[in-house]
Order: structure tokens, then sequence, then C-alpha cells
């Protein structure tokens, strides 16, 4: 009856476990889920290069660690603020691979070239969601 008992407890204490790490987590912990664990090696730069059809172009480049290869990242522009020169925030937009992958922590490189209507930039802030994940506060213009 002893034994009955205590295998009877190994196997709800081992089913309790097993569904532990069913979890679900709320829609705000996935999308956090898809930001890096860590950044760096951010650099901006404003290109204004004389020439035909030539325009001033941003360009952004950093690395993020992502929690699992495949990863697809990318800047997203966002609003400007109205101090002069200006400060742009962006938004980092990691969207996770299909299917199952290996839970390791891999690292992606992020690059952001566009046009830029503005000849100064103070800073840039990047976020992921509401976290801030980096503030660069040296864009220089290089002619």
């Amino acid at each position: 009856m002893r034994i009955a008992r205590i295998a009877a407890l190994a196997s709800t204490l081992t089913a309790a476990v097993a569904l532990g790490g069913c979890a679900t987590y709320p829609a705000e912990d996935a999308a956090m889920a898809s930001c890096p664990h860590v950044s760096r090696d951010w650099q901006a730069w404003i290109s204004a290069m004389p020439g035909p059809d030539a325009k001033r172009t941003l360009h952004i480049t950093g690395m993020v660690d992502m929690p699992t290869p495949g990863y697809s990242v990318k800047l997203v522009e966002g609003p400007a603020d109205r101090m002069q020169p200006p400060g742009l925030r962006f938004q980092l937009d990691a969207t996770p691979p299909d299917g199952p992958v290996t839970q390791v922590i891999t690292s992606a490189e992020v690059n952001y070239s566009e046009p830029t209507p503005y000849p100064q930039i103070r800073e840039i802030m990047i976020s992921c969601g509401e976290r801030p994940v980096a503030v660069i506060t040296e864009v220089p213009v290089a002619q």
C-alpha cells in the first residue's frame, strides 16, 4: 500500500512538472521574446557624398543576439523629435523563424540604409517593444 502511494505521488509530481513547462505566456511576453538578449557595435552615419543624383543617406548598423537562429531583423523608422538637429526613433522588428529550430543564442546583423532629409542628426534611439536597445549619440556626416 505504501509503495502504491509513493508511486502515485511520484506520478502526480512528474505530471505537474511536465505541465509547468507548457505554460502559456501573455502576448507581451511573446513580443519581448522576439527582442534581442544583447546588442552591440551600433554605428550610424550620414553619407553626403557629392555627385549626380546624390542624396543624403542615413546608414545604421549593429549586432543583436537572438534566442534562436533564423530570425529576420530590420529597423523601422519612427518619429523624429522637434529639436535641431533632430533625434530619430527606430523600432527593431524581429520576426522569428518558421518551424522548430535549435534553442541557441545566435548573432544577427542589423543594417538600415535610406535617404534622409536631415543634414545632421543629434542621436538615434533604437527600441524593441517598450525596451530601449541602443542610443547612438554620434552620427557623423561623410562628405
